[in-house]
């Protein structure tokens, strides 16, 4: 206890010291000058107790009213030998020496008092300005969210005015283009042409399908599963695929479980892992890390390709904004609806350097302890 309380003095004397060093150090030269002046040069000792001015003014800058109070003090304690001729003699009358000392502590307690209320008064500027700082963030990213919600409410009521109006002429066609197909044999021209429409009905089909997901998607049951088996499940489908790259799985110990639809995360999941696949090429490699964070369970899905540019990650999660060609941009702004249903979040690792990474988060399950 003894040791702790000398550490913390050494320290407050050292803080001071670098603080006040220039106003001890004039202090000191001014007490010099005057202690070794002769007593019959009268003008000089009425210099040197003016001259103790500066130094009061300047700790009283550093120190507020603390910094002056404590300054004049000092100086009177040093002058009162030299004032009353116990070491040297001010040749001063009295009067005059008493008054000098009683404006050195209204100077410092003046001084000090004015300093300290523009140091709070600064203080609370930087604090008022911090808070516009963060009000200001705050509004941004609300009429980002705004705006994001806006664009998917449209495509959610486009979404159900086209389901109807388009999928079921749609099945017609393909049904009609099988039923003609089968008079002509697949190396005919017209069984080509027949070949040609029904992959391309199909692929329509493929994204109203998609369409549809992103504009109905509802947040589904939630249950407790682990999500790193889930990631190594996913990992298994990837590497089925042919000319995808190598993908690693890295979980750490003792997880907890995620609470969330298992069907969802895996959907999410997968489209970030062939979105991630696709970026990097048969060359590349795909890491998926589950760990925990803030009581939360977090998966990143990094890749070694190009990365995010500036415009992808303006519009990451924007329905109909790809990079790829023929990509639709419904996948990432399904899973990022998907996540957020679950109450987790969905967004790009900036600080990620070598490729792309994107985050999710999602809510961890309660121990069995806890469940009630």
């Amino acid at each position: 206890m003894q040791a702790s309380a000398d550490t913390t003095a050494t320290s407050s004397l050292a803080d001071a010291l670098r603080r006040y060093w220039v106003a001890l150090a004039a202090v000191a030269l001014v007490t010099v000058l005057h202690y070794n002046t002769a007593i019959h040069i009268h003008a000089a000792h009425g210099i040197y107790r003016r001259l103790y001015y500066f130094p009061i003014i300047l700790a009283a800058f550093r120190g507020g009213r603390r910094g002056g109070v404590g300054a004049a003090v000092l100086v009177c304690l040093l002058y009162i030998p030299h004032a009353f001729g116990f070491v040297g003699f001010d040749p001063a009358n009295t009067v005059e020496k008493v008054l000098e000392m009683i404006l050195y502590l209204a100077v410092g307690l003046l001084t000090g008092s004015l300093t300290s209320r523009i140091a709070a008064a600064r203080d609370r500027e930087a604090a008022t300005a911090a808070d516009l700082r963060t009000a200001l963030a705050e509004k941004t990213a609300m009429e980002a969210e705004l705006v994001r919600s806006a664009r998917l409410a449209a495509v959610g009521r486009l979404s159900a005015g086209l389901a109807h109006e388009i999928r079921n002429p749609l099945a017609s066609i393909r049904g009609t283009a099988e039923i003609l197909a089968d008079d002509f044999a697949p190396e005919h021209p017209k069984g080509r042409m027949l070949g040609i429409l029904k992959d391309e009905t199909g692929r329509l089909n493929d994204v109203l399908t998609r369409f549809l997901a992103f504009a109905r998607s509802e947040p589904g049951e939630a249950s407790a599963f682990d999500l790193a088996g889930e990631a190594r499940a996913v990992a298994d489908l990837v590497r089925a695929r042919p000319d995808s790259p190598p993908i690693d799985v890295n979980a750490g110990v003792a997880l907890p479980r995620a609470l969330a639809n298992r069907e969802q995360v895996r959907q999410v999941l997968l489209n970030l892992a062939l979105n991630g696949g696709a970026a990097a090429g048969p060359a590349g490699r795909i890491t998926i890390m589950v760990d925990t964070a803030d009581g939360a369970l977090r998966c990143r899905v990094c890749d070694t390709g190009p990365g995010f540019s500036a415009e992808a990650l303006a519009n990451f999660g924007t329905p109909f904004y790809s990079t790829r060609d023929g990509g639709t941009g419904l996948g990432l702004a399904t899973s990022l609806r998907l996540v957020e249903d679950q109450g987790g979040t969905l967004a790009v690792d900036t600080g990620h350097t070598r490729g792309a990474c994107v985050v999710m988060t999602l809510p961890a399950a309660p121990d069995e302890e806890d469940l009630p």
